[in-house]
């Protein structure tokens, strides 16, 4: 019975891909519309040459090479490294100055303002505005990806902080526990779940911005990539980066899902500790 439990996740997971497969497939051979390409003809498109304006392929069938075309390296590779960089900063950003906020209620009534001020800007508004500071390269779209996915990991930071036990607090104190092991031991801990919300929450929009930042100033990347594809009409190859981007979406969330597993571990323990 915990087989059959553990397993039927992944089986419902392929059997909803499949069905929505197949309804897509069936869409879109029924509008016959070249603009809307049938999967039949996207994902084999992954492994061929685009033709076109002459891209490589994003997938190889070269165990040599990982199965990874010239195209992955070229374009994938490039802007998952800065989607990552952006992220990365964005989770030093976010848990410092939430962890900063949430032990502090006067520090954290006067950022509200500015927080909701904040992340109420339209990202991709400011990507002109990036390249004019930061110049062109890879830092205006680090620094964009970082500011668009920064508010879910602070305020859920600031909210899980915050929210820890008064009574667990004051005995902290009351035992005269260094300020550090309370930070590593109590907050921290008490806080991490909705603080990887905010890290599951962030990585999907992360995506969405590494995708945004790389549609001007840019040389390479999927982004720069879908934006050529756009402007030659060739929408077989559009839709087959749209179909590595699910791809990659679904790799990068299933790795931090099962980070979170492994970290969250003790606090599913605690919890069915506290109901048994």
């Amino acid at each position: 019975m915990n087989v059959l439990h553990r397993l039927g996740t992944p089986a419902l997971a392929v059997g909803a891909i499949t069905v929505a497969a197949f309804i897509w497939q069936w869409l879109t051979r029924s509008a016959e519309n070249f603009q809307f390409p049938p999967p039949s003809d996207i994902f084999p498109h992954l492994w061929n040459g685009t033709g076109g304006i002459g891209r490589p392929s994003y997938l190889s069938s070269s165990p040599s090479d990982f199965f990874l075309g010239e195209g992955f390296y070229e374009d994938a590779v490039p802007s998952l490294w800065r989607m990552l960089r952006g992220y990365l900063l964005a989770v030093v950003v976010g848990v410092t100055v939430g962890v900063g906020l949430g032990l502090n209620d006067t520090a954290r009534q006067y950022a509200d303002w500015v927080i909701n001020f904040a992340r109420a800007i339209p990202p991709p508004a400011l990507l002109g505005i990036w390249i004019v500071v930061f110049g062109l390269g890879d830092s205006p779209k680090i620094y964009l990806i970082a500011f668009s996915i920064v508010w879910p990991i602070l305020l859920n930071t600031i909210d899980g902080i915050s929210a820890v036990d008064e009574q667990r607090k004051q005995a902290a104190t009351v035992f005269g526990i260094p300020f550090h092991r309370r930070l590593t031991h109590l907050y921290l801990p008490s806080a991490s779940p909705k603080m990887m919300s905010g890290l599951r929450i962030s990585l999907g929009f992360a995506l969405i911005m590494m995708i945004i930042s790389e549609f001007a100033g840019a040389t390479n990347g999927l982004g720069f990539r879908m934006q050529e594809d756009l402007n030659f009409f060739n929408y077989l190859d559009l839709w087959a980066t749209m179909a590595l981007l699910a791809v990659l979406g679904l790799l990068l969330t299933g790795t931090l899902r099962v980070a979170e597993h492994f970290i969250l571990r003790w606090h599913r323990n605690a919890a069915k500790a506290a109901t048994s």
